[in-house]
């Protein structure tokens, strides 16, 4: 089966001030402790729209084809977000590679009520460097940041994200996320592969927000950002997707589920258990 090619009005171009908008309204929404907080707040953020968006899409359709067969390629391709997010913390920058190709089945049915249709969602580390000195850094601020950078090339997680280069192409160790929705209402049909990585998320965490515990909330901040396209209720952003919250929600179910597994809380995995 062949897919159609993509208008431009098909691809979402996103502004980096909208992921400072989605990280403000977590912060808002989520009230992390002053030091979380701070350094939540320090971020800084580059969004870049990918450039091969087509070849993206094609090799989604052949591998889909070939997992799924002809079937559930009713749906062909019509949305894509991809790109390059760089995130700069206080020591650390690290580069993601997110992409978002999804369908929404009937485009006469109301989307607020009937979900229907196909998604896949990938955010990938592609590399990280030490920061090593801000502008305007005052001498006891170079003093502690020296320090800070000697401690990091001695965790393993660091180490490892450092060693990653963009065009390394061992994606099994370094995707943090990945989501295949299918949902066919008339045919009550429903698939849900989802997967997070507890090691990338633990790098990311360290990297990144080191003052908070638990890798999880990091994954919940990536989830917030608008690289994976939710429908919020104020109906404000465009080109969203019900099919991303579905997906947003079974990713966090499997991160929570990987931490519950870590602290051995057997009946809150009892718990997730039940409510899948």
């Amino acid at each position: 089966m062949q897919n159609k090619a993509l208008t431009k009005a098909d691809l979402s171009s996103l502004a980096t001030d909208l992921f400072f908008a989605s990280l403000k309204q977590y912060i808002d929404c989520n009230k992390p402790d002053p030091i979380a907080r701070r350094q939540l707040e320090c971020w800084k953020m580059n969004w870049s729209d990918g450039s091969d968006c087509q070849n993206d899409i094609d090799s989604y359709v052949s591998r889909d084809e070939k997992e799924n067969g002809a079937e559930q390629l009713s749906w062909s391709p019509e949305n894509y977000v991809g790109g390059m997010l760089e995130i700069c913390g206080d020591y650390v920058a690290v580069t993601l590679e997110i992409k978002c190709i999804w369908a929404d089945g009937d485009a006469a049915k109301d989307d607020e009520i009937v979900e229907d249709g196909k998604l896949h969602y990938t955010c990938q580390l592609k590399s990280g460097k030490l920061i090593k000195r801000k502008d305007d850094e005052e001498k006891t601020d170079r003093k502690i940041r020296k320090k800070m950078l000697s401690r990091l090339r001695q965790d393993s997680y660091i180490t490892s994200l450092l060693g990653l280069q963009e065009d390394n192409k061992n994606h099994s160790e370094l995707c943090l996320a990945q989501a295949n929705i299918y949902v066919n209402a008339e045919k009550f049909e429903l698939e849900e592969r989802v997967d997070v990585s507890e090691v990338a998320a633990e790098t990311l965490r360290r990297a990144l927000w080191p003052s908070t515990t638990s890798s999880l909330d990091v994954v919940e901040v990536i989830l917030a950002l608008p690289s994976l396209p939710c429908r919020s209720t104020d109906g404000l952003a465009t080109n969203t997707t019900r099919l991303a919250n579905r997906a947003r929600l079974r990713l966090l179910e499997d991160a929570m589920l990987s931490e519950c597994e870590k602290e051995g809380d057997e009946q809150l995995i009892e718990d997730l258990a039940i409510s899948k």
